[in-house]
């Protein structure tokens, strides 16, 4: 998979096509809602398993202004996911591994 075509599935993972906000809606967390989730933001992170992307990653986590974390890497690690999903937060975390 080409790197065109990786940016086309992360485009998509965070599109969906029948959820696009209005181009003149004004991000904030009162219209930010996720699909089954609380108010929030969608968050990606890619690298989410380096050095960098697991700690912002459980950042992320923490943040009551976040409704869903995406987790994106070339590497298989679920452990991450495990670990970071564990936190005691009402965020809802989904693992993508880009191959």
């Amino acid at each position: 998979m080409n790197a065109n075509q990786r940016i086309g599935t992360l485009v998509a993972h965070l599109n969906p096509p029948n959820l696009h906000m209005e181009e003149s809606s004004v991000m904030s967390r009162s219209n930010c809602r996720a699909k089954g989730g609380w108010p929030g933001f969608k968050v990606a992170i890619l690298g989410a398993t380096g050095g960098i992307g697991q700690p912002l990653a459980m950042l992320m986590k923490m943040n009551p202004l976040v409704s869903v974390l995406h987790l994106y890497d070339v590497v298989n690690t679920p452990g991450v996911t495990a670990d970071i999903s564990h936190m005691d937060t009402g965020v809802v975390v989904q693992l993508h591994i880009m191959v």
